[in-house]
């Protein structure tokens, strides 16, 4: 029989018992008293009264003591159930600031990585725009050459290996720049990325660390802390709330994203390496071709300014013999004069003798075979005098010429020392940073 029940039971007898006696019950100033009643009770109903009031006694206690042990069962359970549920709560938080706290130790290393990341490819992006910026000087020289050269003059302004090879040198340049400033590019591309990536990572792990903070707050809440209170709506599911899966992809996400940044730095940071290693060498290589044939033609112009100048001391010499021999010609016509004068006259005199006198002697043939004889080597040393004059300017004019020519082959010589002085610019300038 339950408590409730036998409560019921037992006031039932009472409300009974109070209503079929000749007595009635109050109270008085002393205590609790009894109204007399002129009902007389045989023994037996005195003896089954108070029976009854003991039995219900009995069965009174009975109901408190069940109901005790209830209540005590019952405030132990409950207290069994709050204590676990506290401890099990204060276990999810601690296993929840470990969750946090695991996270958060990547995030951070994570960050860290991708901040040293960023450094190294900012140091790379830093020389490969110091690359670009030292391609200025070798470009410089190959155009002020190409200028320098353009002004030489006559047969030597010739499109000769030199020429070509610094068109090369010139291409070479031009393509060496454009993969700079595309990598320049591309490594500003990835470290904004790394920085984007970087950015959530903070953000993440001021989250993180906020969470941490409430957590550990929650933590050390106890039973006997000052800071509790009842709250409004405590168990409210807030705007924005998210589920374990989510929290936990969010960071992974955040992580992830950051470790495929760095992994496409550090591809690109080699790349790098390798382009500037390659296009120094592309450069140098360049370099030494266009000098090779700078030297070789330099060469080439010397022998032939050497040439020239042996030429022109053989052309001197010969003019010289020549003017000479001249001279000795024009000597031996005007040698040939007075003899000639000298047999003219003595025929002309004859010519005066008396009657058969004026006779066809062996003089007379004699003279004037000498006046031809004379009249014909004038006659051929004027002739040999003429040949020797024309020989005597062609030889002016080929000296001339020879002189030109040197001039020219001096002026482009000059002109080709002048780029190689520029050229050696070109040894102070670090293509490998």
């Amino acid at each position: 029989m339950s408590a409730t029940t036998y409560a019921n039971k037992n006031a039932t007898c009472v409300s009974m018992t109070s209503t079929s006696g000749d007595y009635k019950t109050g109270n008085g100033p002393t205590g609790t008293y009894l109204n007399k009643s002129n009902t007389i009770f045989a023994p037996n109903d005195w003896h089954n009264a108070n029976q009854i009031v003991s039995t219900t006694a009995v069965r009174q206690q009975g109901g408190s003591l069940e109901i005790r042990q209830e209540a005590r069962k019952l405030r132990n359970n409950t207290d069994s159930v709050t204590n676990w549920g506290q401890h099990d709560n204060t276990t999810r938080l601690l296993d929840r600031m470990q969750d946090v706290i695991a996270w958060k130790d990547k995030l951070e290393q994570t960050i860290a990585d991708t901040d040293e990341e960023i450094a190294q490819l900012t140091n790379h992006k830093e020389r490969c725009e110091t690359a670009l910026e030292n391609m200025n000087t070798p470009f410089e020289v190959a155009h002020d050459n190409l200028a320098t050269r353009s002004i030489r003059v006559a047969i030597d302004l010739v499109d000769d290996e030199v020429n070509q090879e610094l068109n090369k040198e010139v291409e070479v340049i031009d393509g060496i720049k454009e993969k700079l400033k595309q990598k320049v590019n591309e490594a500003f591309q990835q470290l904004c990325a790394l920085q984007d990536a970087y950015n959530a990572m903070c953000d993440d792990l001021a989250d993180k660390m906020h969470c941490l903070d409430v957590d550990q707050q929650c933590h050390g809440l106890t039973n006997q802390s000052a800071n509790i209170g009842f709250q409004k709506n405590a168990t409210r599911i807030a705007e924005g709330t998210v589920l374990p899966d989510a929290w936990d992809s969010h960071s992974n996400y955040n992580t992830q994203r950051a470790l495929n940044e760095i992994r496409a730095s550090t591809s690109l940071r080699e790349t790098i390496n390798n382009m500037i290693e390659q296009t120094a060498n592309d450069l140098e290589a360049q370099r030494l071709r266009t000098e090779y044939a700078f030297r070789k033609r330099i060469h080439e112009v010397q022998m032939s300014k050497d040439e020239l100048e042996w030429q022109i001391r053989n052309t001197k010499r010969e003019t010289d013999v020549l003017m000479e021999d001249i001279r000795g010609l024009k000597q031996a016509i005007s040698d040939k004069n007075k003899p000639l004068e000298v047999a003219e006259t003595r025929a002309e005199n004859r010519t005066y003798r008396p009657r058969v006198e004026l006779c066809r002697d062996a003089p007379h043939d004699g003279l004037i075979s000498e006046r031809n004889e004379l009249q014909n080597t004038v006659r051929n040393l004027v002739d040999q005098h003429n040949v020797a004059e024309d020989a005597l300017e062609q030889l002016k004019k080929t000296q001339n010429r020879l002189d030109e020519d040197w001039r020219i082959k001096e002026n482009s010589l000059e002109l080709d020392e002048r780029c190689m002085t520029k050229r050696q610019k070109l040894l102070l300038v670090s293509h490998k940073v």
